[in-house]
Order: structure tokens, then sequence, then C-alpha cells
């Protein structure tokens, strides 16, 4: 293993006096270090593709592993002969997080067009898949499950 002391010391010198920058332009000391115009559409871009990219992954999730309480409530309802109160399904909130996504991002990203569609789901979900305005959708059928 090669360890050189001199290109340790000259990168902590690097990386100490970025530190100080940053810091003195969060505290308003020193003038911010000015980027393109096109960099920071771009870097808003990114943030906002990682931000939907999480919150999509994360309600994906929520809609793979379901809620066991959710499913005694539905039981439960079910047995005392009452109807369940109507309420956003994982999936509508999941179609909803890619719709406001692709509306966001705009029409040429991987997010425009991309639906949900699954058999017992309200018009307004299903009607994604049909109403979309661009030339490709992807659409995601998920399994029914057993009755």
């Amino acid at each position: 293993m090669d360890f050189n002391m001199k290109k340790l010391a000259s990168d902590a010198g690097i990386f100490f006096t970025r530190a100080v920058q940053f810091t003195e332009e969060k505290f308003g000391q020193a003038e911010k270090t000015e980027l393109d115009a096109h960099f920071e559409n771009l870097l808003a871009r990114a943030d906002s593709t990682k931000n939907w990219t999480e919150k999509i992954l994360r309600q994906t999730e929520v809609l793979l592993q379901p809620n066991p309480s959710a499913r005694v409530e539905e039981f439960l309802y079910e047995k005392l002969d009452r109807k369940v109160p109507s309420r956003v399904t994982n999936g509508e909130l999941l179609a909803q997080y890619m719709a406001d996504a692709a509306s966001e991002l705009g029409p040429t990203t991987p997010y425009d067009g991309v639906s949900l569609c699954h058999p017992g789901w309200s018009a307004v979900a299903q009607s994604r898949l049909t109403a979309s305005s661009s030339s490709r959708v992807h659409a995601i059928l998920l399994p029914q499950p057993p009755e």
C-alpha cells in the first residue's frame, strides 16, 4: 500500500478550503459562486427527479408490502356487514405520484405516460392509462388478489 503524505496533506487542505468557502457562502459572509444558468437548471431537475424517484419507490414498497391492519379493518367491516369507508388506496396513490412526477418533469422523461391499472380501482386511476396524451404509454398491470 503506497501512502503519500504530501498528497494527503494537499487533499486535506483543499477539503478544508472548500468547507470554509461553503460555510461562508451559507452564512452570507462571502459571495456565492455563480454557476451557469443551464447548470443550475440541470441541478434543479436532478433534485426533482431524485425526489420523485424516492417518493415513487417508497410508495411502491408500501404497495408491495400491504399493511396488515388495513386487511384486518376490511375483514371486520365485511363481518359486521358495514360498508368500508372510501379512501385512496396504495395503488391509486402510486398512480397519482407517477402522474404528478410526469407533469412536473415533462414529456421528455421516462416518467411521462406511466400509469397503473388494476381491476377494482377507481375510474380516476384507470383513466390515467387511456387519457395519456403521450405517444408512448407504459402500463403496469398489477395482479388481482385471489378471491
